[in-house]
């Protein structure tokens, strides 16, 4: 079977300077106090974040995509202080207990999670000065504003472009709202780091990252991949219920990234979708794009009060 991405989600790579699309198949600093985030990853179920609420947007400014950042503005409003918008992991495991005329499974959506390469400096995680991805769930660098801010100011690599402070105080799990999240190295989760919160993130080198292939694995090259198990943190033990479920009838489920080739000297990130079947984790997409969230609220069904 040969395997076609949907143009809908391709369309606004055509003719970018610098970036071909995958390949197919043939066949501002902080100045609040840092608060301590609590670590709950039980206070929304599967069960809640499968009856969330979408919120999708097409949106465009001055004849470009601004839906992204619409759209998240939109979940986060809807899900307040107290509700998510669903991300990654959170996602992978809802598709799992999907059935499979399930919205999740006929879209493709936007997940609350962005990655984000930089030098870290300090080698607050590996060696002095060596590049790195940090993924981030739940909410990081990327809000509302700031992708809005990225547009104003222009994107590098189709991504934002952050400043060294933004970086530096994301490698110490500073947010610029005053947050404060768990990073975990990449050996950690591969290792089997459980009991995630909602919201943090992952590091690894990014010379890890950019070995990874992108594009269509068949189960082993899978599940084994590392970029897909920093990806997938926090829902690792659905991961291979994840790929029987989305694979195509061939084997084959998609995991793509836009490393190769990228230099990290100037941090910068985007964030990442999940596509219909087994186009599987991307993170191919520009930030300048339409968005589809989904929203829990605090008085979703199964949520502790």
């Amino acid at each position: 079977m040969t395997k076609i991405i949907p143009r809908e989600l391709i369309k606004h790579l055509e003719w970018v300077p610098g970036q071909d699309p995958p390949k197919q198949k043939q066949v501002v600093q902080s100045i609040s106090p840092i608060t301590p985030i609590i670590s709950n990853p039980s206070q929304f179920s599967i069960d809640d974040i499968l009856k969330g609420k979408t919120f999708f947007s097409e949106e465009k400014k001055d004849g470009k995509y601004v839906g992204m950042a619409v759209a998240l503005a939109q979940a986060l409003e809807y899900a307040g202080t107290q509700g998510i918008v669903a991300n990654m992991p959170e996602f992978i495991s809802a598709k799992v207990k999907a059935e499979k005329d399930h919205d999740f499974w006929q879209k493709w959506y936007t997940v609350h999670t962005e990655e984000n390469i930089g030098i870290d400096k300090k080698g607050l995680f590996y060696t002095q000065n060596e590049p790195v991805l940090v993924i981030v769930n739940g909410g990081g660098i990327l809000t509302p504003e700031r992708i809005k801010q990225a547009y104003t100011e222009g994107l590098i690599n189709n991504s934002a472009k952050y400043t060294d402070t933004e970086f530096d105080e994301l490698l110490e799990g500073k947010l610029l709202n005053g947050i404060q999240i768990p990073l975990y190295k990449f050996e950690d989760i591969k290792d089997g780091k459980s009991d995630l919160s909602h919201q943090f993130g992952v590091v690894m080198p990014y010379s890890i990252a950019q070995a990874t292939k992108s594009g269509y694995h068949q189960k082993k090259q899978f599940l084994e991949n590392p970029l897909v198990i920093a990806r997938a943190a926090g829902s690792l033990d659905q991961l291979e219920a994840f790929y029987e479920k989305a694979k195509a009838s061939d084997g084959d489920l998609g995991n793509y990234h836009c490393f190769n080739g990228r230099d990290a000297s100037v941090p910068q990130g985007r964030v990442l979708f999940v596509i219909n079947d087994y186009y599987g984790l991307y993170g191919y997409i520009n930030l300048d794009y339409i968005g589809r969230f989904v929203g829990v609220a605090p008085e979703a069904h199964g949520a502790k009060k």
